[in-house]
């Protein structure tokens, strides 16, 4: 039998870490699934603090320690889900903490793994993908299908726009919808105007440098 004193030292400073996270915020049977599945989690390369925001969340709530435990378990294995659809992008977003909380939001509201490994194959530096996949589990949340989300976040990806577009997105998507149009198309209509904007440019006085005045006429 392995005691704790066998443990390593480093295994104890984060199991012990994540422990002083939780003190008097969620009850001690919480603490303890928590320090189990984030030291797994650690081990597996995962971030800890979408556990740990969990387990205070639902604790706070006054939901019980046996659900909190069930939602901390469901947040790591979608961590786990996100890790390995990013890695299809490449090993820098595998191992990216910050991209795989990200891409666990985007499974939580509501996108399939298939649709995170879709944008980790955009090729977008890594901090626009993490913007990427925090605004289409948003769109998600909205109401936009996955596939029209991962659609529309990818076409403005590749398009090589700036975050401040991005992040704008879902208020596009809400403006047309108060105008009566379903989630889908709205999403898919902003989609083909991204990708016409990337064929062909921006409008006339858009994005267009001035031009130089013309020389005066001897």
């Amino acid at each position: 039998m392995i005691t704790a004193l066998a443990l390593p030292l480093a295994l104890l400073g984060l199991q012990q870490g994540i422990a002083e996270r939780l003190a008097g915020r969620v009850p001690p049977d919480v603490a303890g699934i928590v320090v189990d599945v984030g030291t797994a989690a650690l081990a597996r390369g995962l971030p800890i603090d979408p556990l740990i925001q969990k387990a205070i969340e639902g604790s706070a709530k006054g939901i019980p320690s046996d659900r909190v435990g069930a939602a901390v378990r469901l947040v790591a294995a979608q961590l786990d889900t996100a890790a390995a659809a990013l890695g299809e992008g490449g090993s820098a977003l595998r191992s990216d903490t910050v991209a795989i909380a990200a891409g666990g939001f985007a499974l939580t509201a509501g996108l399939s793994g298939r649709d995170v490994a879709l944008l980790a194959k955009s090729g977008a530096p890594i901090p626009a993908m993490i913007t990427g996949l925090r605004v289409a589990g948003t769109l998600a949340a909205l109401g936009v299908p996955g596939a029209e989300a991962v659609a529309l976040v990818s076409a403005t990806l590749q398009a090589g726009r700036p975050a401040s577009e991005l992040l704008a997105l879902p208020g596009r998507v809400q403006a047309e919808m108060g105008k009566g149009v379903p989630p889908a198309q709205a999403a898919a209509g902003l989609a083909r105007a991204v990708a016409a904007q990337a064929r062909h440019g921006p409008p006339p006085g858009r994005g267009q440098p001035a031009r130089p005045p013309a020389p005066p006429v001897p």
